[in-house]
Order: C-alpha cells, then structure tokens, then sequence
C-alpha cells in the first residue's frame, strides 16, 4: 500500500484512563491489534469514542487477551479514538497499527 504508516509500541497503562489512539480524520485504520502484555495480572478495558475507558465497561482484555480488527475480517476497523484504563498500576499495551492516508484509499 503507497503512504502506509505503521505503529509498533508497548504503553504503560495505569488506573487512571489514557488514549491509545487519537481520532483518525485523515488516515483510514487498515489493522488494529491490541494485547494486554502485563505480567502481573492486570487487567485492561479498552473503549472506542469521545468516553474516556472505565474499568470492565468496554472491550476487556485479560493478561495475554487480544483484539483485532482488520480488512482481512471483511470490515474497516474503526477510526474513532482508543482509549484504555488498568485494573492496577503498571499495565502493559502492545499497539499495532496500519494505516493509509485516506488521499490514496
């Protein structure tokens, strides 16, 4: 794909609500994986739009637990804002993300 950007990362997650993706307005998201990589047992609620992430009011992601999205599902994942709470101090996120500037979608 021309112009795909890709993000490859592992984020702390706290007890207090962070964004892990911002809104896309000039991208289209192409796959969307997220894992909670912790080690010591927390526990991670994802939650898509302007709200920020409550803990268990979401997509929850036990330790080692994924989510996907991507076009190989028959779907566009979704470009609204990401964010995500712990259920303890010192969660870990592993983000992986594609992307293709909507000029070239």
């Amino acid at each position: 794909m021309a112009n795909e950007n890709l993000r490859n990362a592992s984020i702390v997650v706290g007890t207090t609500a962070i964004e892990v993706s911002p809104k896309l307005l000039s991208a289209q998201m192409y796959v969307l994986d997220l894992t909670n990589t912790s080690t010591a047992g927390q526990i991670i609620t994802l939650s898509w739009g302007d709200d920020n992430a409550v803990a268990y009011a979401g997509t929850v992601l036990y330790p080692a637990g994924t989510h996907s999205e991507s076009v190989d599902s028959v779907f566009l994942p979704s470009n609204e804002r990401i964010t995500a709470i712990s259920s303890a101090a010192a969660g870990r996120l592993s983000i992986h993300l594609r992307l293709q500037s909507k000029s070239q979608v």
